[in-house]
């Protein structure tokens, strides 16, 4: 059976979902009343109790017990982990960093990390593992009303909020800035349709390269652009340099009010190179900052 608090992250899990894959999830208060508690507490949560399952690794001095104040700011802390690391998969993907997918790969997370929490106290005795029931909640609310810890949690509690004002910006800015919530490129098969995962890794110089570009609008309609360039970079570490680019095309895009569309493109390309970065960033009419970008990485071999 499920410990109080890996049971609340697994019902997080479900509500956030829920909301994900319903209209409910186009209501822009609820997305943020709901989607900021998650993303800032719930993966980081669920990754601290699979690394300590074991009550008091997280308590300060010598203290025994459930580690409130520990566990509540590695939680803020291991939700930033989560985050980048989602991230940094789905932009192998076809997805990107798409607000949906990112929901969905920290709910994923945060299941494979509660999972791992929950085996790994099943291991330990049942004194010595971490979790929370309602006794051990009302005599810690005790210590903090009446003991020397309710400074530290104040303390704890403004950080946590500070943290999530910030992400409330972001998520408000994010929000208001534009309703595209995707942009994803398709490959073209043997039999001439598109689809995820057909992309072209082999070409000659004046190939004609043939992709889909998807993209999707939720709120209101998208008037733009998408970029298309041939990029030569070098990649060390997370630092991506590019020295040498070629614009292919420019692609005007329309897009009515929650709906998707698919635009059938073909370029040519004329530099040669090894693990070129195809790319295609999308505009919106008016501004130069790119609001999405995908990519697919090509060789390109001399004619």
């Amino acid at each position: 059976m499920l410990a109080a608090d890996l049971l609340a992250v697994v019902t997080s899990i479900a509500l956030m979902v829920g909301v994900v894959v319903t209209p409910l999830g186009e209501l822009r208060v609820l997305a943020i009343v709901i989607g900021l508690p998650f993303v800032l507490l719930v993966p980081g949560y669920a990754l601290v109790s699979a690394v300590f399952p074991r009550s008091g690794e997280l308590t300060p001095d010598s203290e025994t017990g459930p580690s409130w104040l520990g566990r509540l700011g590695g939680s803020v802390a291991g939700s930033g982990i989560a985050i980048a690391v989602v991230g940094g998969l789905l932009d192998f993907t076809v997805w990107g960093f798409e607000r949906t997918a990112i929901l969905a790969g920290l709910s994923v997370f945060a299941l494979v990390a509660t999972t791992i929490a929950w085996y790994r106290r099943r291991q330990l005795p049942t004194a010595d593992q971490a979790g929370f029931d309602l006794d051990s909640i009302r005599s810690y609310t005790r210590t903090v009303v009446f003991g020397e810890s309710a400074v530290s949690v104040v303390l704890t509690l403004v950080v946590i909020l500070a943290a999530a004002g910030a992400v409330g910006v972001v998520a408000d800015e994010s929000t208001e800035s534009g309703s595209v919530v995707e942009l994803y490129i398709l490959g073209q098969d043997d039999s001439g349709e598109l689809t995820a995962g057909s992309y072209p890794s082999n070409v000659t110089v004046g190939d004609s390269i043939t992709t889909g570009i998807g993209v999707g609008t939720s709120r209101s309609p998208f008037d733009g652009r998408v970029v298309t360039r041939l990029e030569r970079v070098t990649v060390d570490g997370e630092t991506v340099t590019v020295s040498e680019s070629q614009e292919l095309d420019r692609i005007d895009i329309r897009v009515p009010a929650g709906e998707t569309t698919v635009t059938r493109h073909t370029v040519q390309p004329s530099m040669a190179g090894e693990r070129l970065r195809l790319t295609y960033r999308l505009y919106r009419n008016g501004s130069n900052s790119a609001l999405r970008q995908a990519h697919v990485w090509i060789t390109v071999e001399p004619r």
